[in-house]
């Protein structure tokens, strides 16, 4: 392995790394650490599970896409459900929330805490740090081909040299509290790890960032599946490392302020900033937020950019980021909490085919190296019966008081309680589909990969 290629590993999985890591995924693991007490080893399991390992075997899935396949790993569900899926996919977790939901959240744990009177409740404060931090993010994603060198090889370095400073001073300074866990974490600590990791709903990034990091890879030379697959791989390792360490050490300094009588995550860490380094521990916590924040930002810009540029006719990369600046600006200034209300079931819908797709998609990864093949009614069944059974527990959470019956009815269901009675139906249709997919093969043994 060359320098260069082995630059290009690190680069790319530090870049992926800091596109992951935003905000929730800087609280999550802290209120673990508080809450958990000693069950903390079995919940974080759980948490990495679903938090880390599936979003990466996500990568390795959406690495499957296939020469002609436009639409992505998506469109093996079927052409018009696969771009609607993925149309979702990039909306919500772009323009029309995320990337307006990184903006204030960044500001609230950053600029607010400085902020005192009018200035701390006014909208002038807001708007100009959207401004000055949406500009940022559109002048480092302008050119895609340096989108991971800026990423990779500056944000995330400065990321991380402040995630440990911050870390260890806590494991240096500050002592490990007892207790009790507290909830689920008390009776059900592996599931409820489970839980944590899957509701991050990281998986759905993948769709996302790939399209980033199979370009980033693509313009270094790997190419085509026997090359990028593996390549993805070292890349996935690189960052399910970090999130992982991260994470880790997260939650061993949640556990150090749990007796705080903190609420969240973001107080948690606010706090343990103050008391380890003064006000300078607000202004720490404070970059470190908005290094996060940033980094997810452009990743989400640039993976916009070139999906919306490569899907519309004529379409332009940089007219589809200044259309993405210019929307994400407005809603950061003017409220996400009704389109909250849109986007969070919506998720609830398209999560558990994301989950679908990525499954088959590793499965048929894994089947070829024996013998290709193509499996089409597995995705598609599978993908659709997800479908129809996450609707009701979509509706069941958009608190509309028609569908409330929904959620006694979803709570007889095995794993209804925990908004996964998709996951048996699924299975069971995911396996009719792998019968007739291999009817088909019995008949026509030769397929292309």
């Amino acid at each position: 392995m060359t320098r260069s290629v082995s630059r290009t590993y690190l680069v790319t999985g530090l870049a992926l790394f800091a596109m992951y890591f935003g905000a929730g995924n800087l609280i999550f693991p802290v209120m673990i650490g508080a809450e958990s007490a000693g069950a903390r080893p079995a919940v974080l399991a759980g948490f990495l599970l679903t938090g880390v390992a599936l979003p990466i075997l996500g990568m390795l899935a959406v690495a499957t896409e296939r020469p002609g396949e436009s639409g992505g790993i998506a469109s093996r569900i079927g052409a018009v459900p696969g771009l609607v899926f993925t149309l979702v996919i990039f909306l919500s977790t772009g323009m029309l929330y995320a990337i307006p939901r990184v903006i204030t959240i960044s500001y609230e744990m950053s600029v607010r805490p400085f902020l005192a009177g009018p200035a701390a409740t006014g909208p002038l404060p807001l708007a100009l740090y959207a401004a000055v931090f949406v500009a940022i993010a559109i002048a480092l994603t302008m050119n895609p081909r340096r989108l991971i060198d800026h990423v990779g090889g500056w944000l995330t370095p400065a990321l991380l040299a402040l995630l440990v400073i911050l870390i260890t001073a806590a494991a240096w300074r500050l002592s490990a509290t007892g207790g009790a866990p507290g909830g689920e974490y008390a009776t059900h600590p592996l599931p409820a790890g489970l839980l944590q990791g899957y509701f991050t709903m990281d998986a759905l990034a993948s769709f996302v960032f790939g399209v980033v990091i199979i370009a980033q890879l693509r313009d270094r030379g790997f190419t085509g599946r026997r090359r990028l697959l593996p390549a993805m791989a070292i890349v996935g390792a690189i960052t399910g490392i970090g999130l992982a360490a991260v994470y880790v050490g997260l939650a061993l300094l949640g556990n150090r302020v749990a007796d705080a009588g903190v609420d969240n995550g973001a107080q948690a860490l606010a706090f343990a900033a103050e008391t380890l380094f003064g006000r300078p521990g607000v202004a720490l916590f404070g970059a470190i937020a908005i290094l996060a924040c940033l980094t997810t930002a452009v990743g989400l810009f640039g993976a916009a950019g070139q999906y919306f540029a490569r899907l519309i006719p004529g379409a332009r990369y940089r007219v589809v980021l200044a259309v993405h600046a210019v929307v994400a600006f407005a809603l950061a200034n003017l409220g996400l909490d009704a389109i909250l209300a849109v986007v969070a079931p919506i998720n609830q819908l398209i999560y558990p085919v994301a989950i679908c797709i990525i499954a088959v998609a590793l499965i048929e990864a894994a089947l070829a190296i024996v013998r290709p093949r193509q499996l089409r009614w597995t995705y598609r069944f599978a993908a659709w019966v997800a479908a129809g059974v996450a609707l009701p527990e979509a509706l069941a959470t958009t608190g509309i008081v028609a569908f409330a019956p929904l959620r006694e009815v979803l709570a007889g269901v095995p794993g209804g309680a925990f908004q996964m009675a998709w996951v048996l139906p699924a299975l069971a249709a995911a396996l009719i589909g792998a019968v007739l997919d291999a009817r088909i093969i019995a008949r026509e043994p030769v397929m292309s990969a």
